[in-house]
C-alpha cells in the first residue's frame, strides 16, 4: 500500500514527514510496535525512541510536533501503519504511547481492533477541563469521540490503560472508565504513581522488561514492585478528581476533609490539601502537610522512585511557604536537603546558599 507523501517502506530504516506528521520506521521482525510521541517532542526527535532502540520489534515512531493530540491525523497515521504492516508482514500490531501519545494510540486502536494497546495516562477527552490537552490550549469539540467511546469498540487485541492514581485528573479518568461497560479486552492498570507514570516505571526498571517482548503482564510487573493497587475505590477517586476541579474553579476547600477522601496515602491529595490550606490563609498548616509528604516520600521506595520533576515540586513549595512565613533558615535547610537529593538541579543549591 504505497501512498503519496512518504516512500514505500522496504528498507531497514526510513523516515520522513507526511501531512504534518513525522515518522521513522525500523524493520526487524514481524511484530510491529507503533509508538506515538508525547507532547513537546521537537522536530527531528521521537518520544521513547531510546526505550525501544534495543528491542527486536519492527518499529514505527510518529510525532506531531504541533501538539494537537493527533486529532486530525487519522488518515496519515493509518496510511503509515498500512505501509509498516506490509513491510514487516506483521501479524502482531501494538500501539503504545504516554499522555498525548496515549490518546493517539487509543484512537488508532479504535480503528484497528485487532491491535494491542498500551496507553499510559491518556486524557478522557481532548480539551477536557483539567486535562493535559486543555493545559496545552486545546478545546473540546462536541463531535469528537472520548476515550470511553474509543475503548468501547469491539476488539480482539488487549487494551491496557495505565491509570496513575496520584494525579487527580488521571484518577478521575480511571473512575469514568471503571463506570462504563467496556469490552473484556480492556484492562485498567491502576498504579501508585503520578501523571509521569511512564518515567516512574522506567526508573524502577519495569517498563524495559515489558517492552522487551511486549508479552510480560505489566500489571504483574508493577505488582512485584509494589505499584499496583489491586482494589480501587473508584467512587472515592472520582471525588478526588471532582475536588481538584472544584478547587481549580476557585472554591475554598477544607484541607482535613480533603485528606479523608481516600482510604490510603496519596501524594496528589496531600498536595491539594496543602494548596487548600494555603488558600484559606493557614500557611503553617500547608507547610506542615508538605513536610509530612516529603518525609513519606523519602521513606517509601515506590514514592521515592516517582519522576524527579514531580518530586521536586514538594520541596519547592515548602521553600516558598517557609520564606513567606519568614523562616529563612528553615527554607535554606530544606533547599540544602533538596540539593543533596537532586544534585543536578542548580536551583536548589542556589536557594540553599541564599542566592535567590
Amino acid at each position: 500500500m504505497a501512498t503519496d507523501g512518504f516512500p514505500k517502506m522496504t528498507a531497514s530504516l526510513s523516515e520522513g514527514e507526511t501531512d504534518g506528521l513525522a515518522y521513522r520506521f525500523r524493520l526487524k521482525s514481524d511484530t510491529l510496535v507503533v509508538v506515538f510521541s508525547q507532547v513537546r517532542v521537537p522536530v527531528g526527535k521521537f518520544g521513547l525512541e531510546r526505550l525501544f532502540a534495543s528491542t527486536t520489534h519492527s518499529l514505527l515512531l510518529v510525532n506531531e510536533p504541533v501538539n494537537e493530540w493527533y486529532r486530525t491525523r487519522a488518515a496519515a497515521i493509518d496510511a503509515l501503519i498500512g505501509e509498516a504492516v506490509s513491510a514487516a508482514k506483521a501479524p502482531r500490531l501494538i500501539f503504545y504511547g504516554s499522555s498525548m501519545g496515549a490518546f493517539g494510540a487509543a484512537s488508532a486502536a479504535a480503528r484497528h481492533p485487532a491491535a494491542e494497546l498500551y496507553a499510559f495516562a491518556p486524557d478522557f477527552r481532548i480539551g477536557d477541563p483539567g486535562s493535559q490537552s486543555a493545559a496545552a490550549g486545546l478545546v473540546a469539540q462536541p463531535d469528537e469521540a472520548d476515550l470511553g467511546e474509543l475503548l468501547a469498540v469491539p476488539r480482539q487485541g488487549e487494551a491496557r490503560v495505565i491509570v496513575p492514581l496520584f494525579d487527580p485528573y488521571d484518577a478521575g479518568v480511571g473512575a469514568r472508565l471503571a463506570a462504563l461497560s467496556l469490552p473484556d479486552q480492556v484492562k485498567l492498570v491502576p498504579l501508585r504513581s503520578s501523571h509521569e507514570v511512564h518515567d516512574h516505571l522506567y526508573s524502577l526498571n519495569i517498563i524495559r522488561k515489558v517492552v522487551a517482548t511486549c508479552r510480560r503482564d505489566i500489571a504483574d510487573e508493577a505488582a512485584a514492585r509494589g505499584l499496583l493497587v489491586c482494589s480501587v475505590e473508584w467512587p472515592a477517586h472520582a471525588r478526588f478528581a471532582a475536588a481538584r476541579a472544584t478547587f481549580d474553579a476557585g472554591a475554598h476547600l477544607d484541607s482535613d476533609a480533603l485528606l479523608g477522601l481516600l482510604p490510603e496515602t496519596n501524594p496528589g491529595l496531600t498536595l491539594l490539601a496543602a494548596e487548600a490550606a494555603e488558600r484559606a490563609g493557614d500557611v503553617g498548616r500547608a507547610a506542615a502537610l508538605l513536610a509530612e509528604l516529603d518525609e513519606a516520600i523519602a521513606s517509601d521506595v515506590v514514592l521515592s522512585g516517582l519522576a524527579k520533576r514531580y518530586l521536586k515540586e514538594v520541596p519547592r513549595r515548602r521553600i516558598r511557604l517557609l520564606k513567606e512565613m519568614g523562616e529563612v533558615t528553615a527554607s535554606r535547610r530544606v533547599a540544602g536537603e533538596a540539593a543533596a537529593r537532586f544534585p543536578t538541579d542548580e536551583g536548589f543549591a542556589a536557594l540553599a546558599a541564599g542566592l535567590d
